[in-house]
């Protein structure tokens, strides 16, 4: 089997499909000979889990979410509950140890900035022990590609090498090891199928070979943030990357509809997102139930219960609002900016500054779609009567 020097001495590629698939280097012998006795009469071994029923110890996953999603801050919360115990959501942290974050796009001032308001919730315990288990790597500006094209196959690299002596150096157990983004650590096309199972499976042999829980961050489309209900396959470009690990989650921003059935203004709207399992070869069915985040004191996440506005008030202010959007839009629909204007050279909003304008039609639009006034026209931002 191809070797990689580690600087510690000889370390087994992960990914033995660097060579021709008769390589005689490979030692077969290692193999699983594919026998089953003592499977049935024995009790098999309980699944290893980092966050119970949630993330897999020692295996690979893939966070998908679109840009200012808080996927960065999803991964330093899963990084401290590695080492603290505990989330601020209701998963349970099972397996506790050191963790560590390699962050693509974060120089260290941020990571400072993040840390030390993350850390005006923790005890003086739980500081002195995050500084001794907690890795965190800032590696904006800094070629961190793991993976280099050759041709049209891809290869590890010295910053592989790198990467994993960190890994190796640090407290053990390791519990937790968070890579963002998938952009950042590879050469391979984003829209190629190959190139993208390569990186899911490059996750996953680090996971095994560490026993860690390994979680890349990934990109999303657009329009998949957009479904009531996110789908498996969710990051952006060849979805191979998904079937290469063995969880997947989605984190996504609220949208418009979902503000107005729960009451919430753009502001509040904008506060809040969406945490689901879209895929997990162990997860039990009431795993993939989403769990609502609130983005709090800079931009930490907490779990919020959301209830559904059981009455909405529209008032003179909304039914005129809707006169405004019937003559606006006879025929179709028409973007929020353009009715907003309207209803402010009507008189019908009195706000004065664009942000309080922005608030109030976002308080008018959710009260006359939640009374099923209004419905969204053919594409995002666009609203007819209904």
């Amino acid at each position: 089997m191809k070797t990689i020097d580690a600087g510690d001495g000889l370390r087994l590629a992960p990914l033995p499909d660097d060579e021709p698939l008769n390589a005689p280097e490979i030692d077969f012998s290692t193999w699983p000979d594919g026998r089953i006795h003592g499977y049935f009469e024995s009790d098999p071994p309980a699944v290893s889990w980092f966050c119970h029923e949630r993330l897999l110890a020692g295996r690979g996953h893939l966070l998908a979410g679109i840009g200012g999603s808080s996927k960065t801050r999803l991964l330093y919360h899963l990084g401290v509950g590695a080492v603290s115990g505990h989330l601020p959501w209701d998963w349970e942290v099972a397996a506790v140890g050191g963790a560590a974050l390699f962050l693509t796009e974060d120089v260290a001032a941020q990571v400072h900035r993040t840390l030390h308001l993350m850390s005006q919730r923790f005890s003086p315990d739980e500081r002195q022990l995050l500084t001794e288990r907690l890795f965190v790597f800032p590696l904006a500006g800094k070629s961190v590609r793991l993976l280099e094209l050759a041709g049209q196959r891809l290869h590890l690299t010295a910053a592989y090498d790198w990467l994993m002596k960190q890994l190796d150096a640090m407290p053990k157990p390791l519990a937790f090891i968070g890579i963002d983004p998938a952009l950042g650590v590879t050469e391979g096309d984003e829209l190629s199928q190959a190139h993208q199972r390569r990186l899911g499976e490059l996750m996953d042999s680090i996971a095994i070979e560490t026993g860690a829980c390994t979680m890349l961050s990934a990109h999303a489309s657009k329009g998949s943030m957009q479904a009531d209900e996110p789908g498996s396959h969710s990051s952006r470009g060849g979805g191979a990357i998904t079937d290469a690990v063995r969880g997947e989650f989605v984190l996504r921003n609220m949208t418009p509809t979902e503000a107005a059935g729960f009451g919430l203004d753009l502001t509040e709207r904008k506060r809040h997102v969406q945490l689901a399992a879209t895929k997990g070869n162990e997860l039990p069915p009431e795993a993939y139930v989403p769990t609502w985040l609130k983005r709090t004191l800079g931009g930490a996440l907490e779990q919020v219960v959301l209830e559904t506005v059981k009455s909405v008030v529209v008032g003179a202010r909304e039914l005129q609002a809707l006169e405004v959007l019937v003559v606006a839009a006879p025929n179709g629909d028409v973007a929020t900016k353009f009715w907003r204007e309207q209803c402010v050279a009507r008189g019908v909003i009195s706000a004065t500054s664009p942000s309080g304008q922005e608030k109030a039609m976002e308080r008018i639009r959710g009260a006359l779609q939640a009374s099923g006034r209004v419905i969204p026209g053919h594409c995002a931002g666009l609203w007819k009567p209904a």
